[in-house]
This record gives structure tokens, C-alpha cells and sequence, in this order.
């Protein structure tokens, strides 16, 4: 919950033809960057995720661990 954390996205790729790179919007904890990550309008997170030692976390695996964080409910697909 307090792991280090930071919400990326991919910059557009330049005219010259040089591929995206991963670009830091945001850092803090992983609970905050992940409460940051769903402020946003649905339509808008697509293109956003949270990197951490956790791994890489997506719109809808944070929201499902804050989920479980508030409620106790173990995330879709996993055993409580």
C-alpha cells in the first residue's frame, strides 16, 4: 500500500519516427497514485498505468485492490 509508485503513460511517437517512450506523470504511494488513477474519467485511463515493485497495475486491477483494501472483497478471480 505504501510501495513507491508512479502512474506512466506512453508519449506519442515523434515525427522522426522514433518509438514512444514510457513517460512519469505522477509519483507518490501506490495507494495514492492508484486513488490519482481513478479520479480520472474511465474514457481517460486507457493509455495510463501504475508502475511499482508491485508490478505494473492497470485502471481496473488498482481499482479492484482498493476495493479489497477498503471492503476485504479478494480481487475478481481470486480466492479470499
Amino acid at each position: 500500500m505504501n510501495l513507491p509508485a508512479e502512474i506512466r503513460r506512453l508519449e506519442d511517437a515523434g515525427a522522426d519516427g522514433a518509438p514512444p517512450r514510457e513517460l512519469v506523470v505522477a509519483r507518490g504511494t501506490l495507494v495514492i497514485m492508484a486513488h490519482g488513477l481513478l479520479s480520472l474519467p474511465p474514457c481517460q485511463r486507457g493509455g495510463l498505468w501504475i508502475e511499482s515493485a508491485a508490478g505494473r497495475i492497470s485502471a481496473d486491477e488498482a481499482e479492484a485492490m482498493l476495493r479489497y483494501w477498503r471492503e476485504g472483497a479478494p480481487p475478481p478471480g481470486q480466492a479470499a
